[in-house]
């Protein structure tokens, strides 16, 4: 069905589904369009497509059959459209991956600008600049650090790595340590977790206090402002928040193996007056420290300075009290169904940057 052709009905029938994705090779973006779907991000036009697939049993097409189908003269194509000015998304137009035109662009040696190179290869041009923060600051990372990141001495500097497949975790790890060093993201593969990226930092001697406090919990003496930034730190690199109940209820949770860590988490939250619940290992040794009572966690969303892109979006729709619960549980599956996306892309691109980069040593 072209572009220009009368909208189908919404929702779509696994037939129209079928015709238009699996026999007319459709995107679920052109399939929006076609649809005359309309959302604030095309992201999310595009996963709602991505729903009704799953929904209706269409599984997926081959994530490397676009691959397959780049050809010399298409590449010839890309490059000058790309010499012409035109971005990467521009030149993909919603049938391939901005990654795969990348990786073709890039075996061609040409420099590329787009902000996805910059995720791609994010080698920053700072020099190493001092930790200036202050004790909120400083109690901020440490929590953060003890939740996610790997912190050794490397020669003279203090590096720092992590690895996720959540494109706001890599952007917001980047926040923290680009104005301050050199920062490089590279595509990872583990059996554990399958595909991802990578992300250090090289810092200067200033932030020794992650490499020799990381594993301490908070003094006695600080403020309470310091301790809920130190918690913020750990709830940004290991927490959970969702909804749940017709009344559109919040509800929290933090997830480690360090007990110690959870016991100073769930001290601190029945010292603000909070109740919270804490949980016995999994077969992992994971264990949780939960809050269930929607007033409780949104008292305490009120004064956690939270810092995670994805995070700080879905509390702001617990916040949106203008909006009845309905329009706003609305919202929450509009953004949880693009963060599913957006990951998905994320690791999509780690494997094709990852198989790109192994070939080329090759």
């Amino acid at each position: 069905m072209a572009e220009g052709e009368q909208k189908l009905a919404w929702p779509p029938t696994k037939e129209d589904l079928e015709r238009l994705y699996v026999h007319e090779h459709l995107s679920a973006m052109k399939i929006a369009i076609v649809y005359g779907l309309k959302y604030p991000s095309p992201k999310t036009a595009e996963s709602t497509v991505l729903h009704h697939l799953k929904k209706n049993g269409i599984g997926r097409r081959d994530s490397a059959e676009h691959i397959r189908k780049v050809t010399t003269e298409m590449v010839d194509e890309w490059v000058k459209r790309y010499q012409a000015g035109e971005s990467l998304k521009q030149i993909s137009g919603g049938a391939l991956s901005p990654v795969t035109v990348f990786n073709h662009l890039h075996s061609r040696g040409l420099e590329l600008r787009d902000k996805i190179e910059a995720q791609i290869k994010a080698v920053t041009k700072f020099q190493k600049t001092p930790f200036g923060g202050n004790e909120e600051d400083r109690a901020y990372l440490l929590g953060f650090a003890r939740g996610d990141l790997n912190v050794v001495q490397h020669g003279r500097a203090i590096r720092v790595r992590t690895s996720s497949t959540h494109p706001a975790m890599i952007d917001l790890v980047t926040s923290l340590f680009a104005p301050h060093g050199p920062v490089r993201i590279y595509p990872h593969y583990s059996q554990l977790v399958g595909y991802e990226w990578s992300i250090e930092s090289e810092l200067d001697q200033t932030f020794e206090f992650l490499l020799r406090e990381k594993l301490s919990t908070p003094r006695l003496g600080l403020t309470r402002k310091v301790c809920a930034a130190y918690l913020a730190g750990i709830f940004d690199a290991e927490g959970s928040l969702w909804v749940t109940g017709s009344s559109f209820t919040p509800q929290l949770s933090i997830a480690n193996k360090d007990i110690d860590l959870l016991n100073w988490s769930a001290s601190f939250l029945e010292e603000i007056g909070l109740t919270p619940w804490t949980g016995r290992p999994d077969k992992n040794g994971v264990s949780r420290v939960a809050l269930y009572r929607g007033e409780e966690v949104t008292r305490l969303l009120l004064t956690l300075p939270i810092r995670h892109p994805e995070k700080k979006a879905r509390r702001k729709i617990v916040f949106d009290l203008v909006r009845p619960w309905p329009e706003r549980l609305e919202a929450w599956d509009e953004l949880i169904r693009t963060i599913d996306v957006d990951t998905r892309e994320f690791i999509a691109a780690a494997e094709e940057s990852f198989k790109a980069m192994r070939s080329r040593k090759l």
